[in-house]
């Protein structure tokens, strides 16, 4: 019979390794990290028949209980298939797990999704919308003046600005819109099933209300920001083309400083091709 620990061991092995409803992954078939065993050439469920099996036989040869922990290690030290599929593994304590994959997720300081992670789900939103002809858009917000202020007021108060100006914008923006830190005082929020003009409105919205926010929030001192706005049109074919236009429209506004540039894309000319993507 199984023990506690050893079903949350398992459960745990599920939750973080055996995702096989995640798509790409056949169905009935055990996979690792959303990928199906035949690629990965690793089989969840013959490696979980293998450790049940090996852990029933180690209890029984030395007449006493093992920790499941301990049966899975020597499993994987025996010359068998196991040790030649798996190069290298190690165990971690649940929260060692967890701050791996929050530091792999998240920026630590603002709470907003990491650049990597947000590159990723821009790529996949960017097909999407393209297959199925769906309006996506993205803002690109940037501090003004920014190295000024932390020479001013220092470095911690600056980290205290960035880290509330995180939380501003995950306050300003729907379950479904994917907000990420993009530089060091350079921030995107990702718009999926968005157009121009209502992204435009969010824009605004967010750079009307952020130097009452930050003065109700009790900060030593304030900081503007300067928004583009982007949206894909039909002749972009990659995501970089849309960060270009929010790139764009943003630096047009931090020239000027201290508001949200008017013009999607920032090019009047393209206004004719924002009707929605091919």
């Amino acid at each position: 019979m199984k023990t506690a620990v050893q079903t949350d061991l398992l459960a745990l092995v599920d939750q973080i390794l055996n995702r096989p409803d995640e798509p790409g992954v056949p169905s009935g078939e055990d996979g690792i990290l959303g990928l199906p065993a035949s690629l990965t050439g690793i089989e969840i469920a013959n490696l979980r028949e293998n450790l049940e099996a090996h852990h029933q036989e180690l209890q029984s040869r030395l007449g006493r209980e093992v920790h499941l922990a301990v049966a899975l290690l020597d499993l994987f030290a025996q010359k068998t298939e196991w040790h030649t599929s798996i190069d290298d593994f190690c165990l971690l304590k649940k929260t060692a797990l967890r701050d791996l994959i929050n530091a792999a997720i998240y920026d630590n300081l603002t709470g907003l999704y990491s650049k990597n992670i947000l590159e990723t789900r821009l790529q996949e939103e960017f097909r999407r919308a393209r297959r199925y002809s769906l309006p996506l858009s993205i803002l690109f917000i940037e501090t003004d003046a920014f190295k000024n202020f932390n020479d001013t007021y220092g470095h911690l108060e600056g980290d205290r600005v960035l880290a509330f100006i995180g939380r501003y914008i995950r306050a300003q923006i729907r379950e479904v819109d994917f907000p990420a830190r993009f530089g060091g005082d350079e921030f995107m929020v990702l718009l999926p099933h968005t157009g121009g003009e209502t992204a435009m409105s969010l824009a605004q919205r967010i750079h009307a209300e952020i130097l009452e926010a930050q003065r109700t929030a009790g900060l030593r001192a304030t900081v503007t920001i300067s928004i583009g706005v982007g949206t894909m049109t039909r002749a972009m074919t990659s995501e970089d083309q849309l960060i270009e236009a929010a790139d764009r429209a943003s630096y047009k506004a931090k020239i000027q400083k201290n508001m949200v540039w008017p013009i999607v894309n920032a090019d009047p000319e393209d206004e004719s091709a924002q009707a929605g993507p091919a």
